[in-house]
């Protein structure tokens, strides 16, 4: 509907192609819809709405300055609105999760894993050819030091290698490590195989434990080791690689940017602050590659392979990381124009009482004990509200991670979190049970009617009160929401409507009996209304990676 809005003033003043005009959702009092086209044209908005065909309108009323508001008639809304169908645009490679081998999943790795799953699952949704990848971390100096922490003690765990990490003595041995490493040592090649193949399995449990989709490909760092040569051979050629103090350097310093954000780009020792991008280090001083070169490889291989867009979901660290990979490639002729384009999807940090996570400094929060955590205390609740409820093991995993989810993906997703386990697991708030206990009332409402093919009994002949409205009204935007949440690769603006529907949905409990309803009219509208508003609700939920329950 709303796009058939923004074609009518298109229509109806051509000159509104120039302009960048909202139509957005204002308070339900005043309409459907509402746009501020005429107060960016600066135009008469009453002058404007005698020239909109209002022919899908009960009302077009003009408010404040220059907003005009719409709203549909009851019988379009009785009709729904179809899903998005179709696939739209060329192909998207998705990355998120990227666990380094050897070392432990930790809350951070859940934020990546849940937010890339909730984006993959909204571009499908609304018809993009989308496919994701782990892009595991499993090269560069740090296998060095898990290298030399097996041939020391026989072992590798985190705690050897926080440990071999603050260790300034151990830092040149674990650089010549990685350096055999690349040069093809068989021991150490032996090695890091183990390492991955054991990281492998470990890391993938993430699809069960977490209801993350499968992974389309598992493209890790070392799988770009034969095609690193020839990106440096591509940046000779482009005359864009430079000596300096033995290592091999895009120089970015000319390039103008805004702030200088941290990233995961290293400064050469010794070197000055930097100008604009800085200095690009492509091959390290004892030859060792760079996260930076097999980020290009990564790309450029994409880019190969089809993909017409590249959108990494990674911590806001590694800011300048991606912005001297992005300026690199369009140098290169890779990226910008109507050719391929790359985006990073930045989220902030999450923390526990106000520490930030460091998996150098050894302090991290695992992911296996909070999800531990959240299941023993949600065990407790379920036991205390409904000790009787039919699989309960099975619910208690599902509210859990539905609580995780939810936590998460509520949030701004450049926010950082302080996890409170009180927000997380409030059945009453906004929390991702409230969304699923909802939805379970909702269906047992349906199962006690006992009533089949409800879709035919909703229609506009009934008198429907405001919140009934307005409940059909939004029931029928969750496409709408969509786009506008991956608009800026944004799942909170999902959640947040999930919020907003399901508290509405309660607020039509309190109002409007359903099944003690006596005009039948009207209880069989009120039960189609149900059915529409679990329709919809079970659906975003399903983008969200959330289970919906039928019983809680």
């Amino acid at each position: 509907m709303r796009e058939q809005i923004r074609q009518l003033i298109l229509q109806a003043i051509p000159e509104a192609k120039n302009i960048n005009f909202d139509i957005s959702y204002p308070d339900p009092k005043f309409g459907d819809y509402s746009t501020n086209a005429a107060l960016l044209l600066r135009q008469d908005a009453k002058a404007i709405v005698e020239q909109l065909d209002k022919s899908m309108f009960e009302s077009v009323s003009v408010a404040g300055p220059g907003f005009i508001n719409f709203r549909i008639k009851d019988e379009l809304l009785v009709r729904g609105v179809k899903g998005v169908r179709g696939v739209k645009g060329g192909r998207i490679l998705l990355e998120y999760f990227q666990p380094n081998i050897a070392k432990p999943l930790h809350v951070g790795h859940l934020r990546t894993a849940i937010i890339g799953d909730c984006l993959k699952r909204m571009l499908l949704y609304l018809g993009h050819h989308v496919e994701s990848d782990t892009h595991m971390g499993d090269w560069g100096t740090q296998f060095g030091y898990l290298i030399l922490a097996y041939k020391k003690f026989g072992e590798v765990n985190d705690k050897l290698y926080a440990e071999l990490n603050a260790d300034e003595s151990q830092k040149e041995a674990a650089k010549q490590e990685f350096v055999k490493l690349e040069q093809g040592d068989k021991e150490n090649r032996k090695i890091w195989q183990n390492l991955v193949d054991q990281s492998m399995k470990e890391f993938l449990k993430i699809n069960d434990l977490m209801d993350i989709l499968p992974f389309d490909h598992h493209w890790p760092e070392s799988f770009y080791e034969n095609k690193m040569p020839e990106i440096v051979e591509r940046l000779k050629v482009k005359k864009l690689l430079k000596s300096s103090q033995g290592a091999q350097i895009v120089d970015l310093e000319d390039v103008a940017v805004e702030g200088h954000p941290l990233g995961r780009a290293p400064l050469l020792e010794d070197a000055p602050p930097p100008r604009g991008l800085g200095v690009a280090i492509i091959i390290k001083s004892d030859g060792g590659t760079t996260y930076l070169l097999r980020d290009l490889a990564t790309f450029i291989f994409g880019k190969e392979q089809g993909f017409t867009q590249h959108l990494y979901v990674v911590d806001n660290r590694q800011a300048l990381h991606y912005r001297q990979l992005f300026e690199i490639l369009k140098l290169m002729g890779v990226m910008g124009g109507k050719g391929v384009k790359g985006e990073h999807i930045s989220y902030g940090f999450i923390s526990f009482k106000g520490e930030a996570l460091s998996t150098r400094k050894g302090n991290m929060v695992l992911a296996k004990d909070v999800i531990a955590q959240t299941e023993e205390k949600v065990a407790k609740i379920i036991e205390e509200k409904n000790s009787d409820l039919k699989e309960k093991p099975k619910v208690i995993k599902a509210v859990t991670k539905a609580a995780l989810k939810y936590f998460d993906l509520k949030h701004n997703r450049h926010s950082d979190i302080e996890f409170d386990w009180d927000e997380v697991l409030d059945f009453e708030g906004d929390s991702g049970p409230y969304l699923q206990y909802a939805y379970a009332r909702l269906s047992s409402i349906l199962k006690k009617s006992q009533i089949s093919n409800l879709k035919s009994q909703i229609n506009s002949k009934v008198q429907m009160s405001g919140t009934e409205r307005e409940l059909l009204f939004k029931s029928s935007i969750l496409p709408e929401i969509v786009e506008d949440a991956v608009k800026n690769y944004l799942p909170n603006v999902l959640a947040n409507y999930l919020y907003n529907l399901a508290t509405l949905i309660n607020k039509f409990y309190h109002e409007s009996p359903v099944l003690a309803e006596v005009d039948e009219a009207k209880r069989n509208f009120r039960l189609a209304l149900v059915s529409r508003a679990k329709d919809t609700l079970g659906k975003g939920l399903d983008l969200l990676g959330i289970r919906a329950l039928e019983e809680m």
